[in-house]
């Protein structure tokens, strides 16, 4: 089983460049103006964010707001259809005296849970209705911010479409519409292999090694500027093509790796020969009822990053989550995505008893269709993103919670239990 590890990423006072780092403690959580973040015309160096540091701590409390300011994107458009507006309702589960046990012992109320976990926004619905909205300093309604692997559910989605469209097959082989994969790693893996992750590709998605896949593969995608004597891939499909060792049989096992996200958007997109930020605008966003914009950020060579570069504001995800738990349709009633669709991602795979992809704090979780699920164990799905990213859905209790965050530690299940306890706080109340 993999144990979680106090590693944060920091800025190195050296490089500039932001790096993993072990401590002995969290750093003191704060605000992007407590901390002075670009402030200043121009801003002193040390306060200054850029595409070196902006996935370090605090540097990542002003990035993941500023997505489009950091580097090129593709725009998300929400069309000119109307807004999906929201129903507000009271407080329905008693978040004003909510309390959760923390991690070293003792309660926290809501206030210092959000503020322990390093929360941007938090926004609940309960039973159709907008019953929470809290925003931290520098956020509000309007804010687009990072959501990282919470894209892989969206990608996903788009997958699903193709296949509900008769362009794409659960059993179609990703080099028969990627022919420059063959040869690869990825030449045996199938559709249905890559949108449950079970490929076998050997990837070390380990946010804690500099020297780690992910961490290279985020040099070629454009997420971290590229060293100086850099000699590997640039671009997703040309790091793509480099994977060429696997490390089980397809079909096998399961296996987070992001990786495994943009080889499945590749094939979809040339199923279908639309790109995703178009596909998810017309399929997804505009049929939603969208209020703003959204954005994903775009390798060097003008590639969408399908694995993790969406960035869109809070309440438009609570309406992405709201949607799923009423089986694809909006607020108004209609279908946004089809219901057979919305069924096969919201009611997972088979859990794994252990502990899902050797993590044993997610004993009873699938991966499915590129989105964590606990619906069999626990009735919920949670599409999710690094640094405390969460989108808690879970259809019979009517409940969604979008949360948004900046946690130093970049791998969620740092924190998988106090969330645990949380959601376990809010079904208890939920009727």
């Amino acid at each position: 089983m993999r144990t979680p590890e106090l590693i944060v990423q920091q800025a190195d006072p050296e490089t500039g460049r932001g790096r993993p780092v072990r401590v002995d403690a969290l750093p003191e959580p704060t605000t992007a103006t407590e901390a002075g973040l670009m402030v200043g015309c121009p801003p002193a160096p040390h306060l200054r964010v850029s595409r070196r540091n902006w996935m370090a701590y605090p540097q990542s409390l002003w990035s993941f707001r500023h997505m489009e300011e950091l580097g090129p994107a593709a725009r998300i458009d929400r069309g000119s259809g109307p807004v999906d507006e929201f129903v507000r309702g009271e407080d329905t589960l008693g978040l004003a005296d909510l309390t959760v046990e923390g991690d070293s012992g003792g309660n926290w109320d809501l206030a210092e849970f959000l503020r322990r976990t390093y929360t941007d926004a938090l926004l609940v619905a309960h039973r159709g209705r907008l019953v929470h909205e809290w925003y931290a300093d520098g956020m509000g309604p309007t804010t687009r911010h990072a959501m990282f692997s919470t894209t892989k559910t969206f990608s996903g989605l788009v997958a699903l479409l193709a296949i509900h469209d008769g362009e794409l097959a659960l059993d179609d082989l990703l080099v028969d519409h990627v022919p420059e994969l063959a040869g690869t790693g990825w030449e045996p893996v199938t559709v249905e292999q890559a949108l449950d992750m079970t490929d076998g590709i050997s990837f070390d998605e380990d946010y804690g090694s500099r020297d780690s896949a992910i961490m290279r593969y985020g040099f070629a995608m454009g997420f971290t500027p590229m060293p100086s004597r850099w000699e590997g891939p640039v671009g997703i499909r040309e790091a793509l093509r480099t994977l060429v060792e696997r490390s089980t049989p397809p079909g096998e096992s399961f296996l987070y790796t992001s990786a495994t996200t943009d080889a499945l958007a590749w094939a979809v997109a040339r199923a279908t020969g639309r790109r995703w930020s178009e596909e998810v605008s017309a399929r997804i966003w505009q049929p939603l009822g969208a209020a703003c914009d959204a954005g994903i950020s775009i390798d060097p060579t003008g590639l969408e990053i399908a694995s993790g570069g969406m960035f869109a504001t809070a309440p438009d995800l609570l309406r992405f989550g709201m949607m799923l738990a009423r089986g694809g349709t909006n607020g108004a009633g209609e279908q946004v995505l089809p219901g057979a669709v919305v069924s096969d991602l919201v009611e997972g795979g088979e859990p794994d008893p252990d502990g899902c992809g050797g993590y044993a704090t997610r004993a009873g979780w699938s991966f499915h269709r590129q989105c964590w699920n606990q619906y069999r164990s626990w009735g919920s799905l949670i599409p999710m993103g690094v640094h405390g990213q969460r989108l808690f859905i879970h259809p019979v209790a009517e409940l969604v919670v979008m949360k948004f965050g900046c946690h130093p530690v970049t791998g969620n299940v740092f924190t998988d239990e106090v969330h645990r306890r949380f959601y376990e706080e809010l079904l208890s109340r939920a009727g």
